[in-house]
């Protein structure tokens, strides 16, 4: 029995020992991950290895980490000459990832020992998401609320590069690494069909202060752009590649100290290129939002689906502005008809509803105010298209305090 037990203690001890190497073994310079795909999901990082490369670091520093956590080591071999980006993007949105690149030289870890090497971009922002931009212009970005994207890295055919990404925050989490490589263009046999990508968009989004022009964090829900609602934390600038086609998108932005911000983007089939510069108005007594998305069941106060971003945009922003007291005004469609009892209670119970789901998830009675106002303030008194009637059904957000 005795010689029973110590045999089980030796294999959990050899387990568990099996498992932590599994998640820290390229955590080291000496054992880098070479990425034979354009996409790679990394769990569990855990730790900075057998040998911490980074420590007792300035926090203001450009070019390196303030101590290496939890990290991990990828080694990128570049296929074809072009322009390099990356998407690092966060399995918790809570987390920080940051970034420093390296061109791939001889004796690379001793060069990196003796600080004889320094990184070509880095990224240090407070942010979960984090890469390299076609649209970016700094090499480097500082620790804090900065631009979580870095300028993108002319390389040639057969460079290689070491990027190290660490989270100084969260110990076990994971990201997914996606690489954006430039690609040899192959000459295709007279006789075979040449096959022809199809044509593509470029997306981007930058949130600034209306006044200062500054980059502010925020957190964004995007909708009608991918097959599934995009919602992003802690991040100041978004860009995507995608099919070209025609749009139609949602956009909420909230963040600590500014109004919600809302807005409608048509995008056309022939547009090559779709940039906007968010800029965000700080909170004022007397300002009002239009929360169009939030939907309900015909003549119900029951909420559509389509209602969800906007609810949790709304949530989010009384989250981070605790001083803050509003007025929820609920507002009908109704062209043409007087501005009856029924329309008046429906606007109110539209209203409660929204106020009901806000008490549910923690705010406060005490900062919302609800109001019913019918078919009196239609934004459209004639609506002649879908949209003018469906902006007609809205609920408004009015600052009452601050």
């Amino acid at each position: 029995m005795v010689k029973l037990f110590h045999i089980l203690v030796t294999l959990l001890t050899f387990l568990t020992w099996d498992s932590i190497y599994g998640q820290s073994q390229y955590s080291d310079c000496t054992n880098l991950l070479e990425i034979k795909d354009s996409v790679f999901h990394a769990r569990n990082i855990i730790g900075f290895g057998t040998k911490k490369e980074f420590q007792n670091n300035f926090n203001d520093n450009l070019t390196t980490f303030p101590s290496e956590t939890n990290s991990i080591w990828y080694l990128i071999k570049i296929p074809a000459t072009g322009k390099f980006t990356f998407d690092i993007l966060a399995d918790n949105p809570s987390d920080d990832w940051d970034f420093l690149l390296y061109e791939h030289k001889n004796l690379f870890c001793k060069r990196i020992d003796s600080n004889r090497i320094k990184p070509i971009r880095t990224n240090l922002s407070r942010s979960s998401n984090t890469g390299l931009s076609l649209t970016e212009t700094k090499n480097f970005s500082m620790p804090g609320i900065n631009n979580n994207y870095s300028k993108y890295v002319d390389v040639v055919e057969g460079n290689e590069y070491v990027l190290v990404v660490n989270n100084p925050k969260q110990s076990g989490s994971g990201h997914k690494l996606i690489l954006h490589l430039p690609q040899k263009t192959e000459i295709k046999k007279v006789e075979e069909p040449i096959k022809t990508e199809l044509p593509k968009l470029k997306f981007s989004l930058d949130i600034k202060d209306a006044i200062t022009h500054q980059a502010v964090s925020s957190n964004v829900s995007l909708t009608g752009l991918l097959k599934e609602n995009i919602e992003m934390q802690d991040i100041t600038h978004y860009q995507v590649l995608i099919e070209k086609g025609t749009y139609r998108t949602n956009l909420l932005v909230a963040a600590p100290n500014y109004m919600l911000y809302t807005a409608k983007f048509n995008i056309k089939k022939s547009a090559d290129v779709f940039t906007e510069t968010i800029l965000l108005e700080k909170i004022e007594v007397g300002k009002k939002v239009s929360l169009e998305d939030i939907q309900f069941q015909p003549a119900s106060d029951k909420f559509l689906p389509t209602a969800k971003s906007s609810l949790k945009s709304l949530l989010f922003f009384m989250q981070q502005n605790k001083s803050v007291g509003i007025e929820i005004e609920g507002h009908v469609n109704g062209p043409g008809e007087p501005n009856h009892k029924d329309f008046i209670t429906l606007s109110m119970n539209r209203s409660i509803a929204v106020k009901r789901y806000l008490i549910e998830n923690g705010i406060n009675e005490e900062r919302l105010v609800c109001s019913g106002f019918g078919n009196s303030k239609m934004i459209y008194s004639q609506p002649s298209t879908d949209e003018e009637h469906s902006m007609n059904r809205r609920v408004e957000i009015k600052i009452l305090k601050q």
